[in-house]
């Protein structure tokens, strides 16, 4: 049984290239009305999916809500140590290009302000995707890679896990600090909310503002300092 909680054109889309046979298939319009889905669709993303997976006849949903990603922590200091030894803080500056709004203007500014204040104590790295190699040669910092290419799903996660701080765009990343419960910030303006994507944890926290253009590089700085000593 396979499915997600995506728009439902997309869903059959997925059925459609994924499987060619009658495979039983879960989608969020499998079970319930237009009308119901409609009244639900401000629930928080990890609530959808606990119900999408309930009315498929999953009844055992207790960790839904709250996903553990410990199983995926692999030691990776043979990465991180091409780099640099030692404690370091985490930036995620990149988003999909056809989600520019998600795009806070400013972590090179950030990078400037965690260096100043940090100085040695702490290294700051970054980690592009496959498609953000190039720009992530606009930051002055380290770039973690493994033999020149972007870091593997579980290489990801053990690094996320590794990292003592994180600031990030709402982007795939920014959710897996949030169910690593990782200290750390996530940037948000008004594309969604906090709550609706599920992102915050008791440690990974969201800043939000209207428009991410008006978020300054001293409220997020001051952000930092208030977590991390």
């Amino acid at each position: 049984m396979y499915g997600s909680t995506s728009n439902y054109p997309k869903e059959k889309n997925y059925k459609k290239f994924i499987f060619k046979d009658d495979t039983i298939w879960s989608d969020s319009q499998s079970f319930v009305s237009k009308e119901i889905l409609l009244s639900e669709k401000e629930l928080p993303v990890l609530e959808r999916m606990k119900l999408q997976l309930e009315r498929s006849g999953i009844s055992q949903t207790e960790f839904t809500k709250k996903p553990d990603l410990m199983w995926a922590i692999k030691n990776i200091n043979n990465i991180v140590n091409q780099n640099f030894d030692g404690e370091f803080i985490l930036l995620f500056p990149f988003c999909s290009p056809k989600l520019v709004k998600k795009k806070w203007p400013y972590f090179n500014d950030l990078l400037k302000l965690l260096k100043r204040h940090y100085k040695s104590q702490y290294n700051i790295a970054i980690a592009p995707g496959p498609n953000e190699i190039h720009q992530s040669r606009e930051f002055d910092t380290n770039i973690i890679l493994n033999k020149g290419l972007s870091l593997n799903l579980v290489e990801l996660i053990s690094l996320i896990h590794k990292a003592k701080y994180i600031v990030s765009n709402d982007t795939g990343p920014a959710h897996i600090c949030a169910h690593l419960n990782k200290k750390g910030l996530a940037l948000f303006g008004s594309h969604t909310t906090p709550e609706k994507v599920s992102i915050e944890s008791s440690n990974f926290r969201a800043l939000t503002v209207k428009n991410l253009s008006d978020l300054d590089v001293d409220t997020v700085m001051k952000e930092v300092r208030t977590k991390l000593n």
